[in-house]
């Protein structure tokens, strides 16, 4: 039964793909003056969980119950002279999403004040973002920041994009951030920050025909209160939140000797939850096509920044066809293909003998910020490394980890994924976004559940029409289905209708 669903659902791929059929993500920077969306839909399915690639890199504004009725309004406004590079101006953006089914909702995943100039930005608030060297439409999602979640509340300094050095002329370009944000409360930990910043290099050689990325991310969540834990974890509740404390944060540093101050697990381990990725890429531009070679290895300490934990990581390769002219019919415009795996983790266990790190790294697990790597019940990097609570009822005491701790929130981040996007469209405007997901889920270091490993695939094909109603519309259609031993056996259609108007 499992195979023959999985045969019909590429059949119906390849149906729409040889037919004349969508799918491209409407990005979130609006360039106009004045930009004003809204958009209803809804969705069900034939299992109360939402289907996989129905509510992943969703930025959590799909309810993870079904079945789900869905307004989202938004708006965006620029203020001065924003087609003067030269010149500073403002923009403000804001967007409410409201869900009703199961549970209803009012949700805002943008709402910010950005002040820019030619290379720069200053901004307050949360809007969506992916960071990392990757291919943002059609990846699985990037390792540790994947816009999977509803976004954190930061203010944000940056550049805008790669931002070229003059005395290279042009050769080098820098891209970077730097950041400090507040998570929402949870029932364990109340009031703690994150901090982040990042740093990528581009080099442009052969006329800019190859270009040569290289960079890192760093995020870390840190101080806080808990009325859960205390003395241990914490100092009667506290977790450091000085401004020493930052400083140790920023610098990845050991904190002081100081039991007044740290708890014993703050002193063996650092000071805060940290994590992130070091990425590399290739990209080759032609006049046919664009390719993009790209690579995130995952660290959450020393071990993972000195490679220890090879091959572990994000692989991807993505192909744009950049020829425009002269077809007819179906025109194929951009694969994208990943390969994620975590198993290594600097070993199976934590104690690795005479080696100078230690192993059974956990990745997205913190015993002090129990709740992992997530915001607002979603994971903040891939959707592959998963929560108890998103897995199959039956699998919710999937055993792993350490047998004298109680269960972590992630329960499964030793996987590997294979993974396939494709998009695609006909010279109507009509377009196909199809994502194809096979992993393989093995739970968490130090212990194995003898149910693993479980198999799974989660697909989705999207249809994007242009329609006439209302002076100019989007019609979006999808289905989508999960079918194997990790997630709930699942099949699920979407229908949504989007609407845009623009102020030049």
């Amino acid at each position: 039964m499992v195979n023959r669903l999985r045969l019909s659902f590429l059949v119906f791929i390849w149906f729409l793909s040889a037919h004349a059929l969508i799918g491209q993500a409407i990005p979130d920077t609006v360039t106009a003056k004045q930009s004003i969306m809204a958009e209803v839909g809804g969705f069900g399915s034939s299992a109360d969980q939402t289907p996989f690639w129905f509510r992943s890199r969703q930025y959590g504004v799909v309810p993870l119950k079904g079945p789900a009725g869905l307004v989202r309004v938004g708006l965006t406004k620029q203020f001065g002279d924003y087609r003067n590079s030269r010149k500073i101006h403002i923009k403000v953006a804001v967007e409410g999403v409201a869900n009703a089914g199961t549970s209803s909702r009012l949700i805002l995943p943008v709402a910010y004040v950005s002040l820019l100039s030619k290379n720069f930005e200053l901004y307050a608030g949360r809007r969506r973002e992916v960071f990392g060297l990757v291919d943002t439409l059609l990846t699985s999602g990037s390792y540790a920041w994947s816009g999977n979640a509803l976004p954190l509340y930061k203010i944000q300094f940056g550049t805008r994009g790669y931002v070229p050095l003059g005395f290279t002329k042009g050769v080098v370009a820098l891209n970077g951030l730097y950041a400090h944000g507040w998570f929402s409360n949870t029932d364990s930990i109340q009031n703690s920050f994150l901090h982040q910043k990042a740093l990528f290099v581009r080099i442009s050689l052969f006329r800019n025909r190859v270009r040569l990325y290289g960079g890192l991310t760093h995020y870390a969540q840190w101080g806080g209160s808990s009325t859960v834990y205390k003395n241990g974890t914490t100092v009667h509740g506290k977790i450091p939140s000085s401004l020493q404390t930052y400083k140790d944060i920023v610098l990845v540093r050991q904190p002081p000797n100081d039991t007044t101050q740290y708890s014993h697990f703050d002193l063996i381990n650092q000071a805060g939850n940290h994590l992130g990725s070091i990425d590399m890429a290739l990209e080759i531009d032609n006049n046919e096509a664009n390719w993009f070679l790209y690579y995130q290895h995952p660290f959450e300490d020393k071990s993972g920044v000195a490679f220890q934990n090879m091959p572990d990581g994000l692989y991807g390769l993505r192909w744009k066809n950049k020829k425009v002219d002269g077809y007819r019919g179906f025109r194929l415009t951009q694969i994208t293909a990943e390969f994620l795996t975590t198993l290594n983790q600097t070993g199976f266990n934590f104690n690795i003998g005479s080696r100078l790190y230690n192993g059974a790294d956990d990745y997205f697990n913190n015993y002090q910020y129990v709740d992992g790597w997530t915001h607002r019940q979603r994971v903040i990097g891939t959707p592959f490394l998963t929560r108890w609570l998103d897995s199959r009822e039956d699998l919710h005491n999937l055993k792993g980890g350490y047998t004298n701790y109680s269960p972590m929130m992630i329960s499964n981040n030793r996987v590997q994924v294979s993974h396939f996007g494709l998009l695609g469209q006909w010279s109507s405007g009509t377009q196909l976004r199809a994502l194809l997901s096979y992993s393989q889920n093995l739970g968490r270091p130090i212990s194995s559940d003898p149910r693993t490993p479980l198999s799974q695939f989660s697909g989705m094909a999207e249809l994007l029409l242009p329609v006439s109603w209302l002076g100019g519309t989007q019609l979006n259609l999808a289905v989508a289905l999960d079918q194997g031993q990790w997630l709930t056996n699942n099949v699920g259609g979407w229908l949504s209708m989007r609407k845009v108007i623009q102020k030049r």
